[in-house]
């Protein structure tokens, strides 16, 4: 009797040992495992930079019309060159009516639009035209406010581009020649039926046109080429002009430019002559454009602060719109392996970070280039070693109880 109840004994005791093996075998992984929060090491750079103000000079002539007008159309798109004597644009007086203005505009806008598609001549493949289409429209989407009517606008034109690009792919160049010459058939027709001559205004001078006048033309970059810091402060007062209602537009002379700004004489100890510089504008059409300037005068310093001259060699139609300006100077761009700061440890000394491989933790020595309050820019390092920090390496955020080389049953909480 006694074997039977020792053999029982020893019968639920060993059930009891396998169905716990069962247990921890089957539902440990849900029950037991350890929780981390990992991100993706991604390779990137950012720009170590100052903020200075400053004003664009130009050497510049304004255009007027000879006569009031109701209605102008430019020859010519911002920023482009145009010869001495040459018709850059012509204008209509007052008898022709709202409606017809309104059709004409549209028209010019679609004849320069195809035009441009026309110089531009480049033939893209189908994924990329469509590509193009899709981003235009996005970005139409996502083009401000309602009350952006200018920005709207602008975004509204990139769509039609897009599409006008589409049409020379399908149609090829003979097909937008003759849409372009029905156009201009189109709009001669508008002008003789209201009886409105149109008259051509001609450049006095050879020059690189736009648009626009800002009332800051009468400053020319000529006059300062050797600025001081008062010369600066003196320009940065200086006040608009009026602007005539006859003015339509102005020529700059030359393909460059400059642009004077104070800079603190710590940064402007480091600067030479000819020594190139990046500038960052702020351009509400295009955003953040970076552009290469060369250092052309550094005035004595006053103040710890130092008047220097930029020559700008890049002329587009959006930097024509420059004037007085707070422009990022980049001091120095770092390039390496972004890491969240969170995830930084220090282990006997060394920096570094713990990296998932499979279920094992890697801890990775890094050697940190810059620092945000965010992330931190990790050298690359050209060794393919296993304790290597690599892009698309997974590095651990939060997590209990890391160390290397340790095995764990891990659940990731990205």
């Amino acid at each position: 009797m006694k074997s039977n109840s020792l053999f029982n004994l020893l019968f639920y005791i060993f059930s009891l040992i396998l169905a716990a093996y069962f247990f921890f075998s089957f539902f440990s992984t849900s029950l037991f495992s350890q929780q981390v929060v990992s991100e993706i090491v991604e390779e990137s750079s950012v720009d170590n930079h100052i903020d200075i103000s400053g004003i664009a000079l130009r050497d510049e002539i304004v255009l007027y019309a000879d006569e009031d007008y109701k209605f102008i159309h430019y020859n010519y798109s911002d920023g482009a060159r145009i010869a001495r004597y040459s018709p850059y644009a012509t204008y209509n007086q007052d008898n022709i009516s709202d409606s017809q203005m309104q059709n004409l505009s549209y028209l010019n806008k679609k004849l320069e639009r195809l035009k441009d598609t026309i110089r531009k001549s480049t033939q893209y493949d189908s994924l990329t035209v469509e590509q193009s289409i899709k981003n235009s429209i996005i970005s139409f989407l996502n083009s401000g406010s309602d009350d952006d009517f200018n920005q709207k606008s602008i975004s509204e034109e990139k769509v039609q581009s897009a599409f006008d690009q589409r049409l020379l792919q399908s149609e090829g160049s003979s097909y937008i020649t003759n849409v372009i010459a029905s156009i201009e058939s189109e709009i001669s027709q508008i002008y003789q039926d209201a009886g409105s001559s149109s008259k051509s205004l001609y450049s006095p001078s050879a020059g690189y046109f736009y648009s626009n006048i800002d009332g800051y033309e009468y400053l020319n970059m000529s006059d300062y080429k050797e600025p001081t810091v008062a010369m600066y402060e003196s320009l940065m007062q200086m006040p608009q002009s009026e602007i005539s209602d006859f003015a339509v537009g102005k020529l700059q002379h030359y393909s460059y430019w400059a642009f004077i700004a104070e800079v603190p004489s710590s940064v402007a100890s480091d600067l030479y002559v000819g020594k190139s510089v990046t500038l960052e504008f702020d351009i509400d059409e295009i955003g953040a454009t970076k552009i290469t300037t060369f250092v052309e005068y550094i005035s004595r310093p006053v103040n710890d602060k130092n008047a220097v001259r930029f020559r700008c060699g890049t002329l587009t139609a959006e930097l024509f719109g420059l004037r007085k300006q707070t422009s990022h100077m980049i001091l120095k761009t770092y390039t390496g392996l972004k890491v969240s700061n969170e995830a930084l440890r220090v282990v006997d000394g060394v920096t570094g970070v713990y990296v998932l491989s499979a279920q094992r933790i890697l801890f990775k020595p890094i050697e940190i280039v810059f620092v945000t309050d965010e992330y931190s820019l990790v050298k690359p390092q050209p060794t393919s070693a296993e304790n290597t920090l690599k892009a698309q390496d997974e590095v651990i955020i939060g997590g209990k109880g890391l160390e290397d080389k340790k095995i764990l049953n891990l659940t990731k909480n990205d």
